[in-house]
């Protein structure tokens, strides 16, 4: 597999590179979320570990960059980016080569780890997950590895935004399990501050059915005040991507 993949046409980013520093056929996450495309986690864990080699990711990073034309540079892939702990000199090599903005996906699990702080600072973007609202919500969606609490997760984030001076993105999956739950996730939201709310639901194909629109609507009015994009409301832009099935790889989708 490659470590580089995409563009992805992003509904919330443009057309967005992928970095995969976990680049791995089984998904290695801190978390097992119940909607997730990429499917059952196969390694669940909160340890930091080098997966790739960083001069691969100069290679192919200086080809894609030659190549392909994109809007921003993404951390994401098969598992929780922040889990490699390698990521701080990967961001200093690809800025070696381009400005172009440097973003994370990531679950939020380890923004309470000040090595993490420190090296997500260096980022221009930020999209950070909030799926629950409390502990029982948290286990039942997210499925965190043991060590990972619903109370250190949401400290992180709240930690992440005072600090972080880039843009701090949060991102919201409904779904039937955590719906009537949204008045209560929108308290959260106010608490955090974040300069976006990404409204979603699992439209991949997974084991969770989506919301209609209509219920979205319904849920994105507690946010009223806030500002918010909608996964029914976004477009996507056109892009050619690097090698079709690294980008099946990563997302799951069909060919």
């Amino acid at each position: 597999m490659r470590i580089v993949y995409g563009p992805v046409a992003s509904w919330r980013l443009g057309r967005s590179l992928g970095v995969d520093l976990l680049c791995s056929k089984k998904k290695i996450c801190s978390f097992d979320c119940i909607y997730c495309q990429l499917g059952k986690t196969e390694q669940l864990t909160s340890r930091r570990s080098s997966f790739v080699s960083l001069d691969q990711l100069e290679m192919e990073i200086k080809d894609a960059l030659a190549h392909a034309s994109m809007d921003v540079i993404t951390f994401s892939g098969t598992g929780e980016p922040t889990l490699a702990d390698n990521m701080h000199h990967a961001i200093k090599i690809i800025r070696e080569f381009t400005d172009i903005p440097l973003a994370v996906l990531t679950n939020s699990s380890l923004l309470h780890d000040k090595d993490v702080q420190s090296t997500l600072k260096q980022l221009d973007i930020i999209v950070a997950k909030l799926d629950a609202s409390d502990p029982q919500i948290f286990q039942q969606i997210n499925q965190p590895a043991t060590e990972i609490t619903f109370e250190q997760t949401f400290e992180g984030i709240k930690t992440m935004r005072k600090i972080f001076s880039g843009k701090f993105a949060l991102q919201i999956m409904f779904m039937r399990e955590n719906k009537k739950h949204a008045p209560r996730i929108a308290e959260l939201t106010e608490d955090i501050q974040p300069d976006e709310i990404q409204i979603n639901t699992p439209l991949r194909r997974c084991d969770v059915k989506p919301l209609l629109k209509k219920e979205l609507d319904e849920i994105e009015k507690h946010f009223t005040g806030l500002n918010t994009i909608s996964v029914y409301r976004s477009s996507r832009p056109m892009t050619h991507p690097l090698d079709k099935t690294e980008l099946i790889e990563r997302r799951r989708m069909e060919p």
